[in-house]
């Protein structure tokens, strides 16, 4: 192989350089630009000539001394070097798998650490939760029959493990699970942090943070455990419902505001089973309000009268409704007079329906009627009523609606001596409504839709005198819980 030589290559390099480049513009113009470059890069230098058969390309070259021909000794040492053995193999994947699970399991317990709002946090009650649950390995019913039995059976087949939940979003590996007394060791390093007083140091104090985090909740499982554990950390600084002062422009009743809508999002599914675990949600989270001193908020109540409604549970949309009047939101805010009305609309749907559910039994037809008219059978004073809640609304539009609606729900009830006592006395009512916009043409067309209303209602309850199967009719409210009790002694009836 030729090359030229280096001092040639090199003499290329050594033209001597300019300071100032000589440039022209587009019309002839001469001007000088600094020279950038003023010496042209050098080669590399090359010390001296070589041959291809000077490289010891060849391990066999017998010329060269530094090799030395190979015996069968290099051969079995090669052999034990790098054949594939078996049982190092299997040492190296258990070993590269167990790196790789605790890479994994150290960044899970970092971020759940690292996040204060995580509702994956183990506490107390996950280790009790998890002593009496076992996981199960297999399905507990064929894949085959999974929609013949009830729906809350299929959805809870449908739903993942929550042991398994909870193991891997704390970073616990599954073979944890297999075995009792490592799953409680996994527990316990995992909760510690959990029961120190460094992760009560970094814990949320503030509902505003509560309220923050309830917006990046995506299922009822993480909702659950969020609320929970912000209730079981800050037993002081959470609060639903708090009555305002007057130099207050914010309470922490937006709490339940916020609250109410997640679980709104987490509805919007609109299945029957979502409905009923929403609804169990709030009862628990109620009575654990409750036990503490501490109300649930208006929102929240409206959403449990909407979905005791839609779900036909009226002895819950008492209790709903008897809660909220506790602070006032059904008359003292548009929304509370909303959730009124829905629930009114949603009863008289069921009413309509040709196939009534179950809760409109002749007991659950008691229980809405003491919802609608305030009175119980097992006290002798009268409560306050859905009606007289719905005509106190603030918004004389949706008070108008919800009257008006009250009225033909009782008409599916079969009151026909109340609904002549309250035709009479509905010239008061409508002057109260009508004084609001000063027209007496509003006081003209809201006659008009009420003496509608009575007469549909009159017509449906001269329609229903014989109710569903051998129901005696609801004539007197004060005579329903007799009439309930003669219909058949061994049938519950709610308290």
């Amino acid at each position: 192989m030729q090359r030229r030589a280096a001092s040639t290559a090199l003499d290329v390099g050594k033209t001597k350089s300019k300071m100032f480049l000589k440039k022209e513009t587009r019309w002839g113009e001469t001007y000088y630009i600094v020279n950038r470059w003023p010496e042209t890069p050098k080669l590399p230098e090359e010390h001296e000539y070589f041959r291809i058969n000077d490289l010891l390309l060849d391990l066999d070259d017998m010329l060269s001394k530094h090799v030395r021909p190979s015996s069968e000794e290099d051969e079995e040492r090669a052999l034990r070097k790098w054949s594939r053995d078996s049982k190092r193999d299997d040492v190296r994947w258990k070993l590269h798998r167990m790196e790789t699970s605790l890479t994994w399991s150290r960044i899970k317990a970092s971020e759940i650490h690292s996040e204060p709002s995580s509702s994956w946090r183990l506490g107390s009650h996950d280790l009790f939760s998890a002593a009496l649950q076992a996981p199960t390995p297999a399905p507990l019913i064929d894949s085959s029959k999974k929609q013949q039995g009830p729906p809350n059976n299929a959805t809870a087949e449908r739903e993942p493990n929550k042991l398994h939940l909870v193991s891997s979003n704390n970073g616990i590996p599954k073979q944890a699970l297999e075995d009792d007394s490592s799953l409680l060791r996994w527990f316990q390093s995992r909760a510690q942090p959990s029961w120190s007083g460094q992760y009560r140091a970094i814990s949320p104090s503030h509902s505003a943070q509560l309220s923050a985090a309830l917006r990046k909740q995506d299922s009822l499982t993480n909702l659950r455990r969020l609320v929970s554990q912000y209730l079981s950390v800050e037993t002081s600084a959470i609060s639903f419902h708090q009555l305002k002062s007057p130099g207050q422009e914010k309470s922490t009743e937006d709490l339940s505001s916020d609250l109410r809508n997640t679980c709104e999002n987490l509805l919007k599914q609109d299945t029957l089973q979502n409905k009923h675990d929403v609804l169990v949600f709030l009862g628990n989270l109620s009575q654990r309000l409750t036990a503490r001193g501490d109300h649930l908020g208006g929102p929240l109540c409206g959403l449990g009268l909407r979905l005791s409604a839609e779900i036909c549970k009226p002895t819950a949309s008492k209790r709903y409704f008897q809660i909220g009047l506790q602070t006032g939101y059904w008359t003292g805010s548009y929304q509370g007079s909303m959730d009124i009305l829905h629930c009114l609309e949603t009863y008289q749907c069921h009413l309509n329906s040709v196939s009534q559910p179950d809760g409109l039994d002749l007991c659950g037809r008691q229980e809405l009627l003491e919802l609608l008219l305030g009175r119980s059978r097992t006290h002798s004073h009268s409560a306050p009523s859905l009606i007289n809640a719905c005509l106190h609304g603030r918004e004389q539009e949706t008070a108008f609606e919800a009257y008006r609606a009250s009225i033909i729900l009782i008409g599916h009830l079969g009151m026909i001596e109340w609904l002549n006592q309250e035709q009479r006395a509905s010239a008061a009512i409508i002057q109260r409504l009508a004084r609001r916009s000063d027209s007496k043409d509003k006081k003209r067309q809201l006659e008009a839709i009420l003496s509608e209303a009575f007469r549909s209602a009159m017509s449906i309850a001269g329609g229903s005198v014989v109710a569903q199967s051998h129901d005696a009719v609801l004539t007197d409210p004060s005579q329903a819980g007799d009439v309930c009790e003669e219909k058949d002694r061994n049938q519950y009836c709610p308290p």
